[in-house]
């Protein structure tokens, strides 16, 4: 296996930083794609492609929130939340299942808490002594809060703030979050610090402006290629990405890909590698009803997947957080100690699979997937989100796994059994008495 070239995964990275944020079907987006395309097509592969159409959301100018005359600074807005100006009383909603209808006509307030959580009942580990610790990340907390725009709507509700709590203003600003919610169509933000004890304080009057556009006939790309295995092409080994995301570090994880095209058409591979990068992660509800936005390619390519014996998913490459590697066999957790020396991977647990490594998990493909969760992840400010360094080596961890699936027998690498029902009731059960004891 030749070295890899640390300066190039550097000039990738920086790439990403001069394109900043690349929100689905956004012209950055397609700039990236079609980066991405170009390298594959540099390597003498061809390259194939699924063009969806949705309706994007875009915001035009800076929100703003005056209260009581004053201007507030909002750390972030809610995406696909809403658009246009309103105003009203802000009326505070208390308790996890705010009594929406109190705010009606008014612009609801609600604290959103970023907590450190049980993720134990989330990410399982196949060694019980490296089980995770708890985590707070803004993601889960705001896509809990989110939950309830629809019902805030329906309530007669005009907009809603969100105010964190357990989130200072650095870490609060630009945060893109949730990103799973449909369109909600009522205008949503959020802030911190200040702000937040701001818009707490009871009988002010408040306007906010969220200024977006609908484009009801944007496109996002999906493309791939297939480099055809030499002795059992019928055999296929999947490897995916996406390509929309927030910063260098959600989504990089092309450069991956890149890098193991690189080998293939160098040594090619015994088995069919089909290389995947998907788009749709940041807005899954315009490509499919469930699972996460790999599944829409999935279902619609079975014939390119259905000889699958593994799967590989790689995301969040440098990531300054602890390496969330999942292997969802046995087989497969031997294969990614020894490709990734020093990191303990994890499985997923009956409730999620978090990132695109979860639509392989659904379809039964044994996989490894790493999807690291920094709490900047989604953040959309500019900053040093990535150890290149660290990238490098999870790079070439993938190189030398991507080596052993190639030869490696089907038996050894294991069956995946997706959880059913039960299981699934049992591990809520389990998480709702965590939630419930602090435990």
């Amino acid at each position: 296996m030749e070295a890899l070239d640390e300066t190039w995964v550097a000039a990738e990275i920086e790439a990403l930083r001069v394109l900043g944020p690349r929100l689905t079907g956004t012209p950055a987006h397609d700039q990236l794609v079609d980066r991405v395309a170009a390298q594959v097509r540099g390597l003498g592969l061809a390259v194939d492609e699924d063009r969806h159409a949705f309706t994007r959301w875009d915001l035009t100018a800076e929100p703003t929130l005056v209260v009581g005359g004053a201007r507030v600074e909002v750390a972030s807005v809610f995406p696909y939340s809403g658009t246009g100006s309103v105003s009203g009383p802000l009326v505070r909603l208390r308790g996890p299942l705010p009594r929406w209808s109190r705010a009606r006509d008014g612009i609801a307030v609600v604290e959103v808490n970023n907590r450190e959580l049980p993720v134990r009942h989330l990410i399982d580990t196949w060694d019980a002594d490296q089980a995770w610790p708890p985590v707070a990340h803004p993601l889960i907390p705001a896509t809990i809060a989110g939950l309830g725009l629809g019902r805030a709507r329906r309530a007669g509700v005009r907009a809603v703030v969100f105010a964190w709590r357990g989130l200072d203003d650095e870490r609060a600003r630009g945060q893109y979050v949730p990103f799973t919610l449909p369109y909600q169509d009522i205008p949503a933000v959020f802030v911190s610090g200040a702000s937040a004890e701001a818009v707490l304080a009871p009988g002010a009057d408040a306007t906010l402006t969220v200024p977006a556009a609908l484009t009801p006939d944007a496109t996002m790309r999906t493309v791939w290629t297939v480099i055809e295995g030499t002795r059992s092409p019928a055999e296929t080994v999947v490897v995916v990405t996406h390509t929309d995301g927030t910063n260098t570090v959600e989504e990089n994880g092309h450069i991956g890909l890149l890098a193991l095209a690189r080998d293939l058409v160098r040594t090619p591979p015994e088995r069919t590698v089909v290389l995947v990068f998907i788009a749709g992660h940041l807005r899954i509800p315009a490509v499919t009803r469930s699972g996460q936005a790999g599944t829409r390619w999935l279902d619609d390519h079975p014939d390119l997947w259905s000889g699958a014996v593994a799967g590989l998913a790689v995301e969040h490459l440098g990531a300054r957080a602890r390496e969330l590697l999942y292997a969802t066999t046995p087989g497969l957790r031997h294969l990614a100690e020894t490709a990734f020396p020093g990191t303990a991977p994890s499985r997923p647990s009956p409730l999620v699979h978090f990132g695109e490594g979860e639509p392989l998990l659904h379809k039964g493909i044994p996989a490894v997937s790493l999807v690291s969760i920094p709490d900047d992840l989604l953040s959309t400010r500019p900053g040093d989100h990535v150890d290149v360094p660290l990238a490098a080596r999870q790079i070439d961890g993938f190189r030398r796994l991507l080596r052993a699936l190639d030869t490696a027998a089907p038996d050894d690498l294991g069956r995946v059994r997706p959880p059913g029902p039960a299981r699934k009731a049992l591990a809520a059960a389990r998480l709702a008495l965590a939630l419930a004891t602090g435990g």
